[in-house]
């Protein structure tokens, strides 16, 4: 595992607190709870849980075995990952998505004090008009998105974020993504990518937001090296939790999977695609629309799906009304539901395969709303966490109070207002 250089750690260590508490076969999370400490807030990424479940799990759930390795299959931004290395776990992180994992990576990488301090030097006096043609995304149509100040003031920022070493730079341009849906003419609350013909935004210059959030950024960065008990042992990986086989056994898993046909990451994140295309590794347009139909669920063949009816045992009856009663409204829906859990099934094969015998999997997830049908998501994935090895022996719930959609809406899959933990153990 990656070793990272660190602040000198204070002889007193720092905890953040819990504050979440348990009550019967629900959690308790107060009102008003600080989500956003060390470099959780360092980008407002789509669809990730508040940081303090994650911490309450560590502490709380899986055996207290420091030595124990956590890994997160489905990482996202890094929320469990960060929260390991704040407990002083070994932790592994993976993603398919390219963009998750450059957060994630900046998230969990604590910068010194030196080296914080020179990239607020190199941005002190940096000249946002300064126009960087050659940076600016080679995509149709970028003035739909863009303003004509915008697009400089972007050129100018990835310019001096890639003048940057390598650590320096991944932070920097982390920074940059998280104001590039801002600063663009598309809407800002929505999950689709659009710019809207009925409500004329006025978006804020790059040069007028970017400072406030690099500042932002430093602070949180300095947080987290300062609560950090050790340097972390761990790393972030992009991968598909289907085939991916790490170098060394894990213990623990702590996850939330994706939503059924909910939230399509790598669309909702275009335009922070546009302007880090070639950092993220992708060649052009055509590879970024390659790797949207890779995440679980998002495959158009449901072929591979033969292997579920008899995983799901005694759910399978209800499976099968669920999907086809979906599939009656939407074909296309229908087999996404049915490609989801054939993909979630292979997942768990894969991760049975390299977890040590003992080990918890903790899996946070929600019921979903698909066509005004009910998919009892937590009901299938117990079934095939049994099927596969594992055996369940804890689970609570808890509601969820903050959404990323900020507005109500008519859609097909509704809003999810309850989130299930689960507890296995690997047999």
């Amino acid at each position: 595992m990656s070793q990272f250089s660190l602040f000198p750690q204070q002889s007193a260590i720092e905890r953040l607190p819990t504050i979440i508490e348990r009550d019967g076969d629900a959690l308790v999370i107060p009102e008003g709870v600080h989500t956003i400490p060390a470099t959780h807030g360092l980008h407002r990424f789509p669809g990730k849980f508040i940081p303090n479940l994650p911490r309450y799990l560590i502490r709380e759930v899986l055996p207290p075995d420091t030595r124990r390795l956590i890994f997160d299959p489905f990482c996202g931004s890094g929320t469990t990952p960060v929260e390991a290395a704040l407990e002083g776990r070994p932790f592994l992180g993976t993603d398919i998505d390219a963009l998750s994992v450059l957060i994630a990576s900046a998230k969990t990488s604590p910068l010194s004090e030196g080296d914080l301090d020179e990239i607020e030097r190199a941005w002190q006096f940096h000249d946002y008009e300064l126009y960087a043609q050659e940076l600016v995304p080679k995509v149709e149509n970028l003035e739909h998105w863009f303003s004509d100040v915008a697009t400089r003031q972007l050129a100018s920022i990835k310019q001096r974020c890639i003048s940057f070493p390598a650590h320096q730079r991944r932070f920097c341009l982390v920074v940059m993504s998280s104001i590039i849906r801002r600063v663009s003419n598309a809407d800002d609350q929505t999950q689709k990518t659009y710019v809207s013909g009925t409500l004329k935004k006025r978006p804020p210059e790059p040069k007028a937001i970017f400072p406030v959030f690099l500042q932002r950024a430093v602070q949180g960065m300095r947080e987290y090296a300062s609560l950090l008990p050790r340097a972390p042992q761990g790393e972030i990986v992009q991968a598909d939790s289907r085939l991916f086989r790490p170098t060394c056994p894990i213990d623990d898993v702590v996850t939330s999977p994706p939503y059924i046909d909910s939230i399509d990451y790598m669309y909702n994140q275009m335009l922070e695609y546009f302007w880090l295309m070639t950092e993220l590794g992708l060649a052009d347009h055509d590879d970024y629309r390659r790797l949207r139909r890779v995440p679980m669920g998002f495959r158009r063949d449901s072929s591979s799906a033969h292997a579920l009816p008899e995983a799901l045992g005694d759910q399978r009856a209800v499976f099968e009304e669920t999907v086809s009663t979906i599939g009656e409204r939407s074909v296309k829906e229908g087999d996404a539901v049915r490609v989801f859990f054939a993909d979630y099934l292979a997942h768990l094969r894969n991760v049975h395969g390299f977890q040590r015998t003992g080990g918890r999997y903790v899996c946070v997830v929600g019921n979903s709303l698909i066509r005004d049908v009910i998919v009892p998501t937590v009901e299938f994935l117990v079934a095939l966490h049994q099927a596969t090895g594992y055996r369940l022996i804890d689970r609570f719930s808890y509601e969820i109070r903050r959404h990323y959609m900020k507005f109500p809406r008519r859609s097909n899959s509704g809003t999810i207002k309850m989130d299930h933990i689960l507890v296995f153990v690997r047999e």
